[in-house]
């Protein structure tokens, strides 16, 4: 679980040095699917070991979405997974055993924050990344 906090923690330290100096309205907005989304912040994917397709980016309110896709079906529309974002965000492998993938942003507090997907598709709610010794 150690190695798995600290690739959570290098990547949302990544993901949160690429824009967060820039004022929310000086970024551009583009047309994603049915939403709009912040362009600079781009978009996070990653496929499930299920299949299940997930999109991930932050809105023009700073919140985080994201959207799924299956072999089956359409993108759904955008859902919220909230929080307020200085970031765009990045997808962070899980550890093989509780958690599939985590996804992971730089907050207003200018931390890393970290929301998990289980295997079985719940999710945590998002907490700041804390290492333990």
């Amino acid at each position: 679980m150690k190695k798995i906090k600290a690739a959570f923690l290098t990547a949302a330290v990544v993901a949160g040095t690429v824009l967060a100096a820039t004022p929310a309205q000086a970024l551009s907005h583009c047309n994603r699917g049915t939403g709009t989304i912040i362009c600079e912040y781009g978009v996070a994917s990653v496929t499930s070991r299920a299949g299940i397709q997930y999109e991930f980016a932050i809105g023009t309110d700073l919140a985080a979405y994201a959207r799924t896709k299956t072999s089956t079906t359409n993108w759904s529309n955008w859902s919220s997974l909230g929080g307020e974002w200085r970031s765009g965000l990045t997808v962070l492998d899980g550890d093989r055993k509780n958690l599939e993938f985590g996804i992971a942003a730089t907050g207003t507090d200018g931390r890393p924050w970290v929301l998990a997907y289980a295997w079985d598709g719940t999710r945590t709610g998002w907490q700041h990344f804390i290492e333990h010794e």
